[in-house]
């Protein structure tokens, strides 16, 4: 996640090492933060991989109180950010929080493969929606998940699982408006293409 955040966040501009980490903590924030250590390993390593390089400091469009090393992506960094964008099937568990980060960078891939994006993310909202509304289903009406527990067990973790499907339900709204946004955006592009054509 790191590094996808990292190598999307070189791909709108040459950044100092400090505001990598800061605008990556905005991003994931409040409770989770890469430390600098982390990020400076990250960075490193991005390095050595041939995806990253040094920048220079008059193409960072934010100025910087303390001089830091700047760093820009490369040819290589680009093929990499694509390949982690296009990435479906690593960490499913936490899918929803990548996909976060993806949503936030889909500009800088082709319009097919963000409608392919969202539609895979919409699926698997769509799944996590079943899978609540059964398990609580399952767990209302089947004697040997009902009986055992308390009262009280059993109305909270039927709450909880409510609570989570409705959470599912407003995420998948959510991508929703987000495909519908890519898709008026690529019937603009495809018409202005058409009149510049046909001018």
């Amino acid at each position: 996640m790191y590094e996808l955040l990292t190598l999307a966040l070189l791909m709108h501009w040459p950044l100092y090492a400090q505001l990598i980490v800061a605008m990556a903590n905005n991003i994931m924030g409040p409770w989770e933060k890469i430390s600098r250590g982390s990020l400076s390993a990250l960075l490193k390593k991005l390095e050595q991989d041939g995806f990253i390089e040094p920048g220079d400091p008059a193409q960072v469009p934010f100025p910087s109180a303390r001089a830091s090393q700047v760093f820009a992506i490369t040819a290589a960094g680009r093929e990499r950010f694509y390949q982690l964008m296009m990435d479906t099937s690593s960490n499913p568990g936490t899918y929803q929080r990548i996909f976060h980060i993806k949503a936030l960078h889909l500009e800088f891939i082709p319009s097919q493969d963000q409608l392919f994006l969202i539609e895979h993310y919409m699926y698997y909202c769509q799944m996590g929606i079943r899978y609540m509304r059964n398990e609580a289903q399952d767990m209302a009406t089947n004697p040997t998940k009902k009986e055992p527990v308390s009262k009280f067990f059993l109305t909270t973790a039927l709450d909880l699982m409510k609570l989570t499907e409705q959470e599912w339900e407003l995420e998948l709204s959510w991508v929703q408006h987000l495909r519908e946004r890519v898709i008026t955006r690529m019937n603009e592009n495809e018409r202005n293409t058409t009149e510049e054509n046909n001018a």
